[in-house]
């Protein structure tokens, strides 16, 4: 019963590492009203990644100027999962689930897919999570 209640706590304490692994921004990609974030560690609960947003949109603005705003005071920010690097686009049917990026003066500008949240704000000051 001891080494069973061992293995449990241990099991407890490693996911609890897990989960308050702070949140690695590996790249911003930003463009007219909105910008990609691709980020590691993300929160997994929706209401967390929404205070995780909140206790940094300060930081984000500061060191990576975040968001980009349209004339209309609206902006857009999505928050992707880090897939291990960038990729090429072999423009087939099989990279269907690829993102690419503009910015990027290389052919191997796309991740894989992997929206993890999206917070946008509207023309009148309302912001949305989703």
């Amino acid at each position: 019963m001891a080494k069973c209640l061992w293995v449990v706590l241990t099991a407890l304490v490693a996911y609890a590492l897990w989960l308050f692994q702070p949140v690695k921004i590996m790249a911003v990609h930003k463009e007219y009203g909105a910008a990609t974030v691709l980020v590691e560690n993300f929160p997994i609960w929706p209401w967390w990644q929404e205070a995780w947003f909140n206790s940094h949109q300060a930081d984000l603005e500061k060191r990576y100027g975040i968001p980009v705003s349209r004339r209309d005071g609206s902006w857009s920010i999505f928050f992707m999962g880090w897939q291990g690097g960038y990729r090429k686009d072999s423009v087939t049917d099989k990279d269907s689930d690829l993102l690419c990026f503009n910015d990027m003066n290389t052919d191997v500008n796309c991740i894989l897919k992997e929206p993890l949240l999206w917070v946008s704000r509207n023309a009148y000051g309302e912001v949305n999570y989703r």
